[in-house]
């Protein structure tokens, strides 16, 4: 009876974990990439939550044949077939916006020649509609909780973050739009061999149908699972070198990497990791004077200047506060988050601990964060929790300081040289 009694507790447990998925997978595209993210903080998370929900990264529901079939009709005519071979009618990944078909080019375009290897992405049907009640419910949601008594919440800027995710995400539904991320992140990255995205084809996409050169390779985590220590430091220290350059030199940052996105090899001829970054429909971009703010705040952290670091907080809030005893006590808590990180190693490494007592300390003395220091914040701490699985004892303070040091330079702040060299 103690062995049924097992038995059934276990096929039960098993059960609800994959109605939790279900729910996830209808709840709608906005609260999938919500969990994507948090499938990567297996620090934050226990292992069990982001095996089951892992499966969310890559496979998502499909939509049917049918639909694809139209579309590509209406998108390419309907000698559709003269232009791509798909490989098969089952596609092989399906995201939140779109799934994922491979083919053959049978007509040379004017970027590619007959024969090249593409990815064929194929937008949901009723994806707007979608998205749109998702923000719908986010923002309500987030209005309620800042309107919350006592509890301070608006301090955490969550309507802010809310609307400026919905601003990035809502674009992307338009696949166009990816196309020419595709082609600003090659640019961007054009100098580093090691790191690759797709190449789109202009002439066979639109709105809702993306045509990119198809990449190769395996899941970064799948792929440094067995690997030997070297490897996967060498893929951790990648990633986040990656992910630094795009929030502190580009300006352009890939606002959706999770482990599925993220394809790795080992380039034949030098030996080193290569990766391959996918899906690039939703971007994070500041603009010159919120980059700046930016690179001033990670800046002040990484070389543990606390008071620094707090008083630009508080100088770059859109809400001030009026009691100075509040503002002097929550750069007094920066100040100390700063100097309880010395006796670990570096905010840059240590980042997604120290947001979570930043924002209580905005709540507690009701300093209003800027929505741009927590998205870039949170862009580091996904790729950290990427690169903390593969590498644990990872040091990135001797890469983050040159980029860091080259973006105050590059906006002209003051004392740069002088701050990196005492610090």
């Amino acid at each position: 009876s103690i062995i049924t009694s097992n038995s059934t507790n276990n096929i039960f447990h098993d059960w609800l974990w994959d109605y939790l998925l279900y729910a996830i997978d209808a709840a709608g595209p906005t609260f999938i990439k919500f969990v994507q993210w948090a499938t990567t903080r297996q620090d934050l998370f226990s292992q069990e939550f982001c095996e089951h929900f892992g499966r969310l990264q890559d496979g998502t529901k499909n939509h049917s044949w049918a639909h694809t079939k139209q579309l590509l009709e209406k998108e390419l005519g309907s000698n559709w077939e003269d232009i791509i071979k798909l490989s098969s009618k089952q596609p092989i990944g399906s995201g939140c916006i779109a799934q994922v078909y491979q083919g053959t080019l049978l007509k040379s375009t004017p970027t590619m020649p007959e024969g090249t290897n593409v990815a064929i992405k194929v937008q949901h049907p009723n994806i707007w509609n979608k998205c749109c009640i998702d923000f719908f419910v986010l923002q309500h949601l987030a209005d309620f909780l800042e309107s919350i008594p006592y509890l301070h919440l608006d301090y955490l800027s969550v309507r802010d973050c809310v609307d400026q995710f919905a601003h990035a995400m809502l674009p992307q539904l338009d696949l166009s739009l990816e196309g020419k991320h595709l082609r600003r992140f090659n640019r961007d990255f054009a100098d580093n061999p090691q790191v690759h995205f797709p190449v789109p084809l202009e002439e066979l996409t639109t709105s809702k149908l993306l045509v990119e050169t198809f990449c190769h390779g395996t899941p970064i985590l799948k792929y440094g699972k067995n690997k030997d220590e070297n490897t996967r430091e060498q893929l951790a220290m990648l990633g986040l070198k990656t992910t630094l350059q795009m929030i502190f030199i580009h300006d352009f940052i890939h606002g959706d990497l999770h482990p599925g996105n993220i394809l790795v090899f080992s380039d034949k001829d030098t030996g080193k990791m290569n990766m391959t970054l996918l899906d690039c429909g939703l971007v994070i971009e500041f603009g010159p004077n919120t980059h700046e703010t930016v690179v001033k705040i990670l800046g002040a952290f990484t070389r543990r200047q606390g008071r620094n670091a707090g008083q630009l907080m508080v100088d770059t809030t859109t809400s001030k506060t009026k009691n100075a005893l509040d503002i002097e006590r929550f750069i007094q808590g920066i100040e100390k988050i700063i100097v309880e990180d010395a006796e670990q190693g570096n905010f840059v490494e240590h980042i997604g601990d120290y947001v979570t007592d930043i924002c209580y300390l905005a709540c507690r003395h009701r300093v209003k964060l800027d929505a741009a220091f927590i998205n870039a914040a949170l862009s580091v701490e996904i790729m950290e929790g990427i690169a903390s699985s593969l590498y644990p004892n990872i040091q990135v303070v001797s890469t983050a300081m040159p980029l860091i040091l080259k973006a105050e330079m590059m906006h002209q702040l003051p004392f740069s040289w002088s701050k990196y060299r005492s610090g």
